[in-house]
């Protein structure tokens, strides 16, 4: 038994041995996409280990989120999981290939950010008020761009509807990029997008911001209200977390959440993630679990009011 529990501290001693994948559910490009290749960067370097990231988009996060759950539970592949892959898809797809609550231990937060509304300049409002007083004027007539179905993008725009009694139509992309090339050329008129893709439009000129999802408004622009100012309860957030294969082993968990908490406390990530538009945000194993069960009730509730479907 000694032989063994000493083999044991041998083996984990040297994780990781190889190349660890950490699998993007989402095309490369968006926030989730850059807060993971940020992460797996700095992994590397406390671990001196090659950190790969690997993206598998499709299904608002499903096809990624579905890979990880069936690999091995040896700690070498994990998902950079969001609000849609880990708490919107579980009541959004009909027959789901896996649970997000069963099939995973969480290992922690990392990112939560808000999502900017932004318009074509080619639409006649510059407020909230007047977007929803124009949406009711013309009811369908603007289209509005998601990163996919299932996306908090598409789920947060179906919120909007819901609480605004207002009428759009859905086209959903590859991804934020996609969607964000064509919201610039005006192939669609407006998009619920995560900080950092949005920002810089909006920075550069070719959109106008009309609000932020959080509950306050974002530090460095603090001249875009919430819509909650306008729409009481309008709050939504989005968020990447990282996630194993349920059965993985508790001390690879424990060496990524002490190893994360290091990384995301350090306040060149926190500038970093800012810049993008999100927060750093670490929450214990335990802590991080009861968010994802709290952040699926929440969801579905949102999903069964909307009656949004997919799969």
């Amino acid at each position: 038994m000694a032989l063994t529990a000493c083999a044991s501290r041998v083996s984990f001693a040297a994780f990781p041995e190889r190349p660890v994948t950490i699998v993007v559910p989402l095309a490369a490009g968006g926030v989730t996409d850059i807060v993971a290749r940020y992460v797996a960067n700095q992994l590397g370097q406390v671990w001196k280990a090659p950190i790969v990231v690997e993206n598998r988009p499709g299904a608002g996060g499903s096809v990624g989120a579905e890979y990880v759950a069936k690999a091995r539970p040896d700690g070498y592949t994990l998902v950079m999981g969001t609000v849609s892959s880990h708490a919107i898809n579980a009541s959004l797809y009909q027959g789901l290939r896996y649970d997000n609550i069963r099939d995973f231990d969480p290992v922690s937060l990392v990112a939560s950010g808000p999502n900017l509304l932004v318009v074509h300049p080619s639409v006649p409002v510059s407020t909230l008020a007047e977007l929803i007083a124009y949406l009711k004027a013309n009811p369908g007539r603007l289209s509005y761009g998601s990163a996919g179905v299932g996306t908090s993008t598409h789920v947060l725009a179906e919120l909007f509807k819901m609480k605004t009694g207002t009428e759009m139509t859905h086209v959903p992309y590859k991804g934020s990029s996609a969607m964000m090339t064509d919201l610039v050329a005006g192939r669609v008129q407006l998009a619920f997008d995560n900080m950092p893709t949005a920002l810089a439009q909006v920075r550069s000129g070719t959109l106008k911001p009309i609000a932020v999802s959080s509950a306050d408004r974002w530090a460095e622009e603090p001249g875009i209200p919430t819509m909650s100012e306008t729409v009481p309860g309008l709050v939504a957030t989005s968020w990447q977390g990282l996630f194993a294969p349920a059965g993985t082993p508790p001390q690879t968990l424990d060496a990524y959440a002490a190893a994360l908490q290091k990384i995301l406390s350090a306040q060149a990530t926190t500038a970093r993630f800012r810049d993008l538009g999100t927060n750093a945000a670490s929450l214990s194993r335990g802590e991080f679990a009861k968010y994802v069960q709290s952040e699926t009730l929440r969801w579905a509730e949102v999903v069964k009011a909307s009656g949004a479907r997919a799969g």
